[in-house]
């Protein structure tokens, strides 16, 4: 892909995040001064909150990595070193009882966004992109949340009986 693609990609992917709120400039205003936003969930898409103990146990009994069982959701998967969690980015819909170790966030809710190009931890506590968002409105496929969920819920509650 030619650096000229790249750029009206990015342009793309961050002008479709940034209209998650009312005043997208504010976005951009947030990318510009800090690397990350707020946006709004529920409207445009929401976020399945996973916490890191889940994704790593996926890793585990899988040998594999976390950013290599993270990109089988096939969408934007977001990484908050700081609130040991990731967020991966799905179609807006009811929010359902994920168990102990995710949470959809919806309408009402909003998730800090790096800025697109962010993807790698920069030392700072700041949130990257741990599986960039490939193309404006390309969300994870939330059957595949949903599947990853609950073999992290079955490794994680067969550790705790041994």
């Amino acid at each position: 892909m030619s650096s000229t693609t790249d750029t009206a990609q990015r342009e793309a992917v961050t002008a479709w995040l940034a209209e998650s709120l009312n005043r997208p400039g504010n976005a951009r205003q947030e990318w510009e001064e800090s690397h990350v936003a707020v946006l709004a969930l529920g409207r445009r898409f929401s976020a399945v909150r996973l916490t890191e103990e889940l994704v790593h146990a996926v890793a585990a009994a899988e040998g594999a990595s976390a950013i290599t069982v993270l990109r089988t959701l096939n969408g934007p998967v977001i990484h908050d070193p700081y609130g040991h969690r990731f967020y991966a980015l799905v179609p807006s819909s009811p929010g359902s009882d994920l168990g102990p170790y995710a949470q959809h966030l919806g309408l009402g809710h909003y998730v800090g966004v790096p800025r697109v190009g962010d993807h790698e931890p920069d030392g700072t506590h700041a949130s990257y992109w741990a599986v960039p968002m490939r193309a404006p409105g390309h969300l994870c496929d939330p059957g595949r949340v949903v599947a990853l969920i609950e073999a992290g819920a079955a490794a994680l509650d067969s550790g705790d009986e041994s």
